[in-house]
């Protein structure tokens, strides 16, 4: 035998003992191993047993240690404190805390979410006494909430735009929508690719409503633009079977960068390269990068004045029906023909009878109180979020008969969730009375022998007096406004505005009497 038959003979009777050999290794390895990974088993077991309590003990250090900073006014160090406690351990009394501190320090609308998802939370739990509680402190504080609307307009809306509120993103559908915000100095920023990044801030106050217009982002030239595909002219398939002989190649005798026959690039004079022969790119030099095409969208975008809703300069228009109480409390006046009446006054000569006219006799009315049913509208413009000016109209029927027409110059500010705004009033107004009689004048020169009287009563010639009549007069006066926000429906497109619950009290001065009107109505304001 020779001796790669004894290697051979020796490797195979020595390979059972190495398989055998190298199991034990590793089973003894494999139970070596055992028991560290039963110890780590039982210690991780044990950590997840004791977490729950762990956390539960130090959310409870951290709101105790947040509650004693609240009340020494440390609102800064007491919410982070609370916040964390709720992290670890979220319960209904901690998030309580939480939107309380939140609330003091100023931070509205971070409360009022809060208070919303307490009120849930307490549903959740059944505890209604917490929920009612979440509910009213929500409620009283909606009062308060400033409101900020973030407006892109078409023109803006570049492909890829991104907006943000403080460095959180906000999704298009959001756009143009009131948003409640905290108090305070907020960022607003508006980027896309391409263009110049553009950055406006906006402070707020309580109860105030903003709004911020985002410009039309300028070209940013600095940008490096997107290389355009390179256009490849279809070479006659008996010529240029290959890419190449014949077709557009760059740079034929270019140096440096051309490609083709005497540069780095790609084709000989005939290989496979692109284009040996081509006349048009490139024969004595680097060739030209080519210019992106702008898409329609990239286009520079026209002017965005007036694009939102709420801005200064802007046209109001408000309309509603309106229904109320008309009070009229003219004593006397016209009810038409009152030649069939007479009276009489002593004169040096004896006893005058009169005939009545428009002009010496005027009938007495009870006063008169009714409901009445009609509208109302205001157009003007927006000086400011705050602040609408234009004129505005109120009309209606009185039940029973009578009416009120009145119009006027208007202010109306806001103030939180409220308007409240004056009016200058001049009108008619009529009313249907009860007649209560007839007087005539008698001449002043003659209230001596009258026993110094101005007036006596009127006997009628034909007939009686009727029972009731239209009484009629011109009226001057003011109304004051006070108008609740039901929804506020801020938009880029004409249906931005608020719809409002209103009432206008008014009061006016006839040429006979007072008019009082008290009118409850439901309007919407286009701004």
């Amino acid at each position: 035998m020779n001796r790669q038959d004894a290697e051979t003979s020796e490797n195979l009777l020595s390979f059972p003992w190495r398989s055998f050999r190298r199991g034990l290794f590793r089973e003894a390895a494999r139970r070596a191993r055992r028991p560290w990974a039963r110890i780590a088993g039982a210690a991780l077991a044990l950590a997840l047993a004791v977490s729950p309590d762990v956390a539960f003990a130090q959310a409870a250090a951290l709101l105790d240690e947040g509650k004693a900073l609240m009340k020494k006014g440390k609102l800064a160090e007491a919410c982070p404190k609370i916040e964390e406690s709720y992290r670890l351990s979220p319960r209904s009394a901690t998030l309580l805390a939480l939107a309380t501190c939140h609330e003091k320090q100023g931070k509205l609308a971070t409360a009022w979410s809060e208070y919303i998802d307490l009120s849930a939370a307490a549903r959740k739990e059944g505890n209604k006494r917490l929920e009612a509680d979440a509910k009213a402190r929500g409620a009283k504080l909606e009062l308060r909430l400033p409101r900020l609307t973030v407006n892109v307009p078409r023109a803006a809306a570049v492909e890829g735009i991104e907006v943000t509120l403080d460095g959180a993103p906000l999704d298009s559908s959001i756009w143009g929508q009131a948003r409640p915000i905290d108090p305070g100095a907020h960022k607003v920023s508006a980027s896309a690719p391409g263009r110049k990044t553009w950055e406006g801030s906006v402070s707020i106050k309580r109860g105030e409503r903003k709004a911020v217009a985002v410009p039309a982002l300028a070209k940013d030239g600095s940008a490096a633009p997107e290389p355009a595909p390179a256009k490849e002219a279809a070479a006659p398939a008996a010529a240029a079977p290959e890419k190449g002989a014949a077709g557009p190649g760059k740079g034929a005798a270019g140096p440096g960068t051309g490609k083709g026959a005497a540069g780095t690039g790609k084709g000989a004079a005939a290989g496979p390269g692109k284009g040996a022969a081509a006349p048009e790119q490139a024969a004595a030099g680097p060739e030209e990068p080519a210019q992106p095409k702008a898409p329609p969208s990239a286009e520079e975008p026209e002017s965005t004045q007036g694009a939102s809703p709420g801005h200064s300069g802007s046209f109001v228009l408000e309309v509603g029906a309106a229904g109320g109480l008309l009070v009229g409390l003219m004593d006397s006046g016209s009810f038409g023909d009152l030649s069939a009446y007479s009276y009489s006054y002593n004169v040096p000569e004896g006893e005058l009878i009169a005939p009545c006219n428009d002009d010496v006799c005027h009938a007495s009315f009870d006063p008169a109180i009714g409901p009445f049913a009609g509208g109302q509208a205001f157009v003007g413009v927006a000086l400011s979020e705050q602040l609408h000016l234009g004129a505005r109209a109120l009309g209606g029927y009185r039940f029973g008969g009578g009416y009120l027409i009145v119009g006027g110059p208007s202010a109306s500010m806001r103030f939180g969730r409220l308007w409240l705004g004056l009016t200058g009033l001049v009108g008619v107004v009529g009313q249907q009375a009860k007649v209560t009689g007839v007087k005539g004048e008698i001449p002043s020169e003659l209230a001596d022998l009258n026993y110094g009287r101005s007036e006596v009563d009127v006997t009628a010639r034909e007939g009686s007096l009727p029972e009731t009549a239209l009484v009629e007069t011109l009226a001057f006066g003011g109304s004051v406004e006070v108008s609740l926000v039901l929804a506020d429906l801020p938009s880029s497109s004409w249906t931005s505005g608020a719809l409002l619950l209103s009432t206008w009290p008014t009061f006016m001065k006839g040429l006979d009497g007072l008019v009082i009107a008290a009118p409850v109505g439901l309007s919407y304001r286009f701004y």
